[in-house]
């Protein structure tokens, strides 16, 4: 089976490369919040990931497509007081979960 290595959007800090750790004043006395590089990116918002041939051209396939028919799968769900969907909208000719890729941006 043949794999390719490709970039893909970092788990832990979700594409963002730095994240907050506290606050701290300025020069002038005004709080901020200080940021430092993601350590599982090292501030890259990116981290390498091995995909085999098969799932590369999906996921070219996917990003090709315009998505202009899409479908919502899920339901509502009500327990103990609580309600939760896991509603998402998939796109019907390339199988994307559009909502995925939305988050992706």
């Amino acid at each position: 089976m043949f794999k390719v290595h490709i970039l893909t959007t970092c788990d832990h800090c979700k594409g963002e490369a730095y994240l907050p750790v506290g606050e701290a004043v300025d020069a002038h006395g005004q709080p901020y919040v200080r940021h430092l590089p993601c350590p599982a990116c090292d501030g890259t918002g990116q981290r390498p990931r091995w995909v085999d041939i098969q799932k590369l051209a999906r996921m070219l396939a996917q990003a090709q497509c315009p998505h202009a028919h899409s479908s919502l799968t899920g339901r509502m769900h009500f327990s103990a007081g609580e309600v939760w969907d896991n509603i998402r909208e998939v796109c019907t000719d390339c199988g994307a979960d559009l909502d995925a890729i939305q988050d992706e941006y």
